[in-house]
């Protein structure tokens, strides 16, 4: 693999892992206030 394939795939899964954990957590916010409402 070329140094610049391997740069691309790491760019690419830091994109990936970002996405994800921003999404965790808004999904996470979204359902502690639920249940502090309910509460």
């Amino acid at each position: 693999m070329s140094k610049q394939t391997t740069s691309l795939l790491w760019f690419i899964g830091l994109w990936l892992v970002g996405v994800a954990s921003v999404s965790l957590l808004a999904y996470f916010i979204k359902w502690t206030m639920r249940l502090v409402n309910l509460a």
